[in-house]
């Protein structure tokens, strides 16, 4: 059994499934922040098994199999690369601080035409004089090491951003100005070039695609909803060695605005921005009942 901050992954009934458990937990600030919000599990997996459902019927293959009770699904077990995907049609929350140039506010947010792609690495960058020099570490051990009453020490970097320079993984800081900065470390490449390539549009992109036109599609009072961006996770499937969408795609996942009007926002921001937590919950429920339309 694996734990993580908001799931349990146990081992499933046959050989190579898993089953994925939704904790009642969400996690904010670089994971500074937790707090419990009973029955949230339930709708962030309903979320989800409405997310995969919609991918798997346009053809975008994925980790989910079926569900297993109102709080967990059974997934293909997968090896899992260390990387948040991310796609953008705004400009909104860090990309800001990594492009202040661009202008982009509540009174008009910057639409992109075009959709843009970003990769993050999920172990966290820690430089010197924290250690002797600088290395990657899982946030769970960085987490215990360097997180004191809520505050990253300085030096640490959380989902640093990936940038791919002649086939060579280069990691800068997700909060600060790219323009100028100077990179963090070099680190492995998990994939190729073309691998990364084939990675933004047979499975970024169409997903995004995907998720946008269903989110368009749902009429609330505000107008319909503009999905602005999302993260997704991706691993090779044990099955049959396929790179797919896995763990959860949910309201901790996206930004979505109905109207496009970054004032109603439904999603984890709320959270961030510490909203009550019963309206955060009575967001979750009615975002898992408005996904029940994809």
């Amino acid at each position: 059994m694996l734990e993580g901050k908001t799931k349990i992954i146990r081992p499933g009934a046959t050989p190579g499934e898993v089953i994925l458990e939704t904790k009642d937990d969400l996690t904010g600030g670089d994971a500074a922040k937790l707090e419990t919000i009973e029955g949230i599990a339930v709708h962030k997996t309903t979320q989800t098994r409405n997310v995969f459902r919609l991918l798997e019927s346009r053809g975008i293959a994925t980790a989910f199999i079926r569900p297993h009770d109102e709080r967990s699904i059974v997934c293909h077990q997968c090896r899992m690369l260390p990387l948040e995907l991310v796609i953008r049609r705004y400009a909104w929350g860090s990309f800001l601080k990594r492009e202040p140039e661009l202008v982009s506010n509540r009174e008009s947010p910057h639409r992109f035409d075009e959709l843009y792609l970003e990769t993050f690495h999920k172990h966290t960058a820690v430089l010197p004089p924290l250690v002797d020099e600088a290395v990657q570490m899982d946030e769970g051990d960085a987490r215990s090491k360097f997180l004191h009453d809520g505050v990253w020490e300085e030096g640490v970097y959380t989902d640093p951003l990936v940038q791919v320079d002649n086939g060579t993984w280069t990691l800068y800081s997700a909060k600060d100005p790219l323009e100028g900065s100077a990179p963090l470390m070099e680190t492995e490449a998990l994939l190729t070039r073309e691998e990364m390539e084939d990675l933004q549009s047979q499975i970024m992109g169409p997903t995004f695609s995907a998720i946008e036109e269903a989110w368009s599609k749902i009429a609330t009072v505000d107008g319909a909803v503009a999905l602005v961006d999302m993260k997704i996770e991706v691993g090779y499937r044990e099955l049959d060695g396929r790179l797919v969408v896995a763990d959860v795609v949910d309201n901790d996942s996206w930004r979505i605005w109905p109207g496009a009007d970054p004032t109603k926002q439904l999603d984890k921001q709320c959270f961030r921005e510490d909203h009550p937590l019963s309206e955060v919950a009575e967001n979750y429920e009615l975002v898992a009942a408005l996904t029940e339309q994809f």
